[in-house]
């Protein structure tokens, strides 16, 4: 095999991480549509509250496994790229937000949890970018990792607790389905937490 069919070869590669982030982009949209629909009055019965439930659940499942694959495969080809630094925690960002905020005001979570995972990703971001203009490297920690799996977990179990949720009496079962968000939000605190720490001593220059 020639080098150049090689490099050929290995520039499609490297191209698949980036577009598995358009990709979760672009189902972004149709994501917060059937969204807005469900705070609307679109729906007359249940089978069509059903069918746009389901389908935001299997949008939110593309968009998580897409997001695990195109780490998982820019990390094996060595193949990170710039356009994937930018866009790939903004594609994450807007599916993420957009469901919390949409169970909020559906009434599917608390309010306060919402407010309290959009200020967390507020003081993250705001540390990254001080501590890029300080030349200060923050190491990722479990507690990163832990913090995606739990509300990946706790956003599954809100979606299926209110698909099944039939004649159960809500609130109770509201309380049940969001212990896991719960757990999500503390290790989104902690996670926080050990972001902000190391860029603390930048705050007073």
């Amino acid at each position: 095999m020639s080098r150049s069919t090689t490099m050929a070869r290995s520039n499609k590669i490297s191209f698949v991480p980036n577009l598995l982030t358009i990709f979760r982009l672009i189902l972004a949209l149709p994501y917060i549509v059937l969204f807005s629909l469900l705070t609307g009055s679109f729906w007359k019965s249940c089978d069509q509250y059903i069918s746009i439930l389901i389908s935001l659940i299997v949008i939110f499942a593309l968009s998580m496994l897409s997001d695990f694959l195109d780490g998982y495969i820019a990390r094996k080809t060595n193949s990170i790229s710039n356009f994937g630094k930018l866009f790939d925690p903004i594609a994450d960002k807007i599916i993420i937000s957009t469901t919390l905020i949409f169970f909020a005001l559906l009434n599917y979570t608390y309010v306060a949890l919402t407010v309290v995972f959009i200020i967390r990703d507020l003081v993250v971001d705001g540390s990254r970018n001080l501590a890029a203009k300080n030349n200060l490297k923050i190491e990722a920690s479990i507690w990163g990792k832990l913090k995606t799996i739990m509300q990946i977990v706790a956003i599954f179990s809100i979606f299926g607790g209110v698909l099944f949720a039939n004649n159960l009496n809500w609130q109770n079962f509201k309380i049940l389905i969001n212990i896991p968000m719960y757990i999500a939000l503390f290790v989104s605190i902690v996670s926080g937490f050990l972001y902000f720490l190391p860029i603390v001593p930048y705050l007073k220059k």
